[in-house]
């Protein structure tokens, strides 16, 4: 009896745990001709405490990103829409030319700039040894980028002894006009089968395909909702919900397109537009495990919105502005992804040697925790991040909360004493004016923002003078972003209420 419950147990969560393809993390790009091959960065979130550690990679990952690893943390392989590496850190067999044409030929050898969601990687249910891999071919203008066309390739990675064979490549799937970027997918309601989402260029189009256990079906279109506008290599970024209800569409032009959807039938529903209204040109867009907070970034900002409102637009909450850190270029918000760690990574929109991370993305404003650049690397980034769905939905059981997308690390450490902060602002909220009090005074300057991101007051700081006050009574009443810089270094920064 003992051995047949074991054996009951072991097949229910097979099935679930062999699903999680999201462990590994691969980053890189040819940043120096100093030393040999291309050099990289890998995390493997099985490994605790969790970091990044240098390797030389097979391809490089500028842009587009997408990997694949077993539950183990067992690297597969990974692509970067040029070509497909197998975990030996080579081409893989009949690898090389994915998306063929010009912008292959030019670009490849630094990798296809598709977007960071220009390539994903799906596994054929029911075949563990067969892999999709879906890529966006784009092509150029004198005057624009254009996705032509969504194409896929198969690898049957149980040949050549696990370091798998490309069988089928480049085979046309769209082949019209489609989103630069902002491909994902989410399971179906059955738990097994995939839907894949992509929108139209210009337009309200949506393009949708099932992935089942006897492969891809003919797509279907929906209209519905604003159209979009072209947003060309900005990009920007799509994810479904962990618990697969909502799909949000962000670019810098548009905002956030937020729908509802139906894990049954594949099809959206409830239209909202989010707009942002910042200037800025790029960013992304992430939810929380708990599928409650929707994350926008914003090149100089990062917003949360509550996604259980009944007027979700009111709920906009900045809870991080750009500190003007540079490593060795500025470390701006660019776009995101949950991980197994049950955090959300940020990249920049420039070549850094850290990821920003959101450490409690399941609470609400600065509780949240988004520490800028707090994720170290050995070599850059560039542009990229791995696009990954969330493996470890299950079916829809009607009146049953969906499995949780990731596992939260608890550490067994003592948690060390919080610093004291360099600075401290205060009363909060008030009336008339602010005290500035500094920890450690030093030259340097105070800066007060208003919730869209425009400039409200500055105060310059002396070195020796450990106390400011700041009068706020001209300021309408609302929330306010400060942050402080001294010595030509990022000092802090927070939230505050001016009241009457």
């Amino acid at each position: 009896m003992k051995l047949l419950y074991t054996l009951i147990i072991t097949m229910l969560y097979f099935p679930i745990a062999s699903q999680n393809h999201d462990y590994v993390w691969l980053f890189g790009y040819n940043y120096t001709s100093s030393l040999p091959g291309i050099e990289g960065s890998i995390g493997d979130f099985k490994q605790q405490p969790f970091g990044f550690e240098y390797i030389n990679i097979g391809i490089p990952l500028f842009v587009s990103n997408a990997i694949v690893s077993d539950s183990t943390g067992h690297l597969k392989f990974y692509t970067n829409a040029c070509s497909i590496a197998n975990s030996n850190h080579e081409i893989m067999e009949n690898g090389e030319g994915i998306n063929p044409g010009q912008i292959h030929e030019t670009y490849c050898d630094n990798g296809y700039i598709a977007g960071t969601q220009g390539c994903l990687i799906l596994p054929k249910p029911g075949n563990p040894d067969l892999y999709y891999v879906f890529h966006k071919h784009i092509i150029t203008t004198s005057s624009e980028i254009i996705t032509d066309a969504l194409l896929y390739s198969m690898v049957d990675i149980s040949l050549n002894n696990g370091m798998g064979k490309v069988i089928q490549k480049n085979q046309p799937l769209v082949e019209t006009a489609i989103t630069y970027s902002q491909l994902t997918a989410v399971k179906h309601a059955n738990g097994k089968d995939w839907w894949i989402l992509t929108g139209g260029d210009q337009n309200n189009l949506y393009y949708t395909f099932l992935l089942d256990s006897n492969g891809l079906d003919p797509y279907f279109t929906q209209s519905i909702g604003s159209p979009s506008s072209y947003n060309g290599s900005r990009g920007g970024q799509a994810v479904f919900s962990p618990d697969g209800s909502k799909y949000a569409r962000y670019s810098a032009t548009d905002g956030v397109f937020l729908f509802d959807f139906d894990r049954a039938n594949g099809l959206l529903s409830n239209f909202r537009h989010i707009p942002i209204g910042d200037p800025w040109v790029s960013g992304g867009v992430a939810i929380s495990p708990n599928s409650r907070f929707l994350y926008v970034s914003s090149t100089l900002f990062v917003y949360q919105y509550d996604l259980w409102a009944q007027e979700i637009i009111v709920t906009k909450d900045t809870v991080a502005i750009y500190d003007n850190f540079q490593a060795p270029f500025p470390t701006t918000f660019y776009t995101q992804q949950l991980a197994p760690d049950c955090k959300i990574y940020i990249n920049s929109q420039n070549g850094s040697f850290f990821l920003h991370v959101i450490h409690n993305p399941d609470e609400p404003g600065l509780s949240c925790n988004l520490e800028q650049h707090g994720v170290p690397l050995p070599y850059p980034h560039q542009l990229s991040m791995p696009n990954f769905p969330n493996y470890r939905l299950g079916p829809l059981i009607p009146g049953e909360t969906p499995a949780p997308p990731c596992s939260p690390i608890v550490s067994t450490e003592e948690p060390l004493p919080a610093p004291e902060p360099a600075i401290k602002v205060f009363p909060n909220p008030a009336s008339g004016q602010f005290t500035i009090r500094l920890t450690a005074p030093a030259a340097g300057e105070w800066q007060l923002f208003h919730a869209d991101g425009r400039l409200a007051l500055r105060q310059f700081l002396s070195a020796g003078v450990a106390q400011y006050e700041i009068a706020v009574s001209q300021l309408p009443p609302g929330m306010y972003f400060y942050r402080v810089f001294l010595e030509g270094q990022p000092g802090g920064s927070g939230k505050v209420s001016v009241v009457r």
